[in-house]
């Protein structure tokens, strides 16, 4: 795989996400995954305290202590998640709320340091002096290489930067951002501090190439069930279904994959990752298979004429 720098860290194009990550019964096909994504030449690891209750944290470092590949990997720890699902406006990014989850994923992943670590939801009404210093704190006490933010907007990003700047503290150096070719918003999501790619977003992600992180480039599977005839779940019909376009882009991405001879997930990872953006493909997988099918993005690379049929209908003749 190709490599990004991302505040001089080499990370790989394609990052694997927590999947099913968990208990430890869970191991053998969750070893079997991580193995396999290296083998592929993978090295960028995605997990977080809310990620089933901080097993992913300790799956990852009972896999990283079997392989004995800490130093060859970039992990991505997050945390700050709002403490009740149902309270998303309810944050947590008190100084020590930032510094207790970073050490608990420390501790559950067997390590002494995270290569990036992100916060996990925003609070626009708290200032960013505290959270900037906090975040520079733990850089500089060596528990963080590089610090940045998830589901945060264009505008608190660069408030937080400025700052930093001005004070001389350690900056964002990225973002993760749901970004599919399903689109939805947070008024879908019913997620107030859910910030998915808007079009004001990509635009300054484009002209800014600041970094990002795609979370969700398979529409959480809604893509495969629409083109399948599959029924699909409340979160399909909540995230995606209820907005048309995304069924327009259903049919356009399954005459693409079949005129490419790849299949609807290994177009998705491609879009997300050959579009204009800086940008890193996170996908989490229950299975090698999984894996291996979206992975095959690896393989090819999409056309700008491509990606400009899968977004508006254009440019037919796309092969």
């Amino acid at each position: 795989m190709e490599r990004i720098n991302v505040a001089g860290l080499k990370l790989s194009e394609l990052a694997l996400g927590s999947g099913k990550r968990g208990p430890a019964e869970n191991d053998r096909t969750v070893f079997a995954i991580m193995d396999r994504y290296i083998e592929l030449g993978g090295n960028c690891f995605d997990t977080a305290r809310k990620y089933a209750d901080g097993q992913s944290d300790e799956a990852l470092g009972r896999w990283l202590r079997s392989r004995g590949l800490r130093d060859q990997v970039i992990i991505v720890t997050k945390g700050c998640f709002p403490a009740d699902s149902n309270a998303m406006h309810i944050s947590r990014l008190s100084p020590a709320e930032i510094e207790s989850d970073l050490e608990e994923s420390l501790r559950a992943i067997g390590t002494d340091h995270t290569d990036l670590h992100l916060l996990h939801r925003d609070n626009p009404r708290l200032p960013v002096a505290d959270i900037m210093i906090t975040l520079d704190r733990l850089v500089k006490a060596g528990k963080a290489r590089a610090v940045g933010c998830s589901n945060w907007t264009i505008g608190r990003i660069i408030e937080a930067n400025e700052f930093a700047a001005q004070n001389g503290l350690t900056p964002f150096s990225l973002c993760q951002i749901h970004f599919s070719l399903a689109v939805t918003t947070a008024a879908q999501t019913k997620d107030v501090t859910h910030v998915p790619m808007s079009d004001v977003e990509f635009g300054w992600y484009v002209e800014s190439q600041f970094p990002i992180m795609g979370y969700g480039p398979q529409g959480r599977g809604y893509f495969k069930r629409v083109i399948a005839g599959e029924p699909l779940r409340e979160g399909d019909i909540r995230y995606y279904d209820r907005i048309p376009e995304n069924r327009r882009r259903a049919a356009r991405l399954d005459r693409l994959a079949k005129a490419l001879g790849r299949s609807p997930a290994a177009i998705c990872v491609a879009y997300t990752r050959d579009n204009k953006a800086k940008c890193i493909p996170l996908s989490g997988f229950s299975s090698v298979g999984q894996l291996e099918e979206s992975f095959d993005a690896l393989n090819f690379h999409l056309t700008p004429a491509q990606i400009d049929y899968l977004e508006t209908g254009r440019n037919e003749q796309f092969t």
